[in-house]
């Protein structure tokens, strides 16, 4: 059984794992795991299909929290998009600065 996304047990790993990713001064291979992990969480909830028509009453702080792990994500995205093209960046300089 997968969980429940708005267990306060999930929303907390899935904090846990954000925290560790936005600590800065992890090499590419611990921050490849921690995204593999927040990922791999975040496929266990996405295979639970609502119903459309199905209401969920979710208190106004679940809904702030909820806001906020997404903000973060975004956040991680846009960081982890630009570590990536500095590191093609240098790559490419570094191949081209040989010729």
């Amino acid at each position: 059984m997968s969980p429940n996304i708005l267990e306060a047990g999930f929303l907390a790993r899935i904090e846990g794992l954000l925290d560790a990713l936005e600590t800065r001064g992890k090499n590419s291979t611990e921050f490849f795991a921690l995204c593999s992990e927040l990922q791999t969480c975040m496929e266990m909830v996405s295979g639970d299909k609502a119903s459309p028509k199905q209401v969920v009453d979710v208190s106004s702080e679940l809904k702030t929290r909820l806001e906020r792990i997404i903000s973060r994500i975004e956040i991680l995205e846009i960081y982890s998009t630009k570590q990536t093209d500095i590191t093609s960046n240098l790559q490419k300089y570094i191949v081209d600065a040989d010729k």
